[in-house]
């Protein structure tokens, strides 16, 4: 099993994520789920974005630790 973080910086003080998943894909389920309420709260602009827009944003910048 590994661990996933994901750091959100965009107009606040950075907020990170940490799950821990057997793949990638479970990764991104995860962290989706994780942080569909910061997303709710502090980037309403961010909610018609579409589930592949949003793996992307997470994949291209976080740290995965085995």
């Amino acid at each position: 099993m590994a661990k996933y973080t994901w750091t959100c910086e965009q107009g606040h003080e950075p907020k990170s994520f940490t799950v821990e998943a057997e793949n990638d894909d479970e990764a991104v389920e995860k962290l989706m789920e994780e942080t569909k309420g910061h997303v709710d709260e502090d980037h309403k602009d961010m909610e018609d974005m579409s589930p592949e827009e949003a793996k992307k944003m997470i994949t291209s910048s976080w740290k995965k630790e085995e």
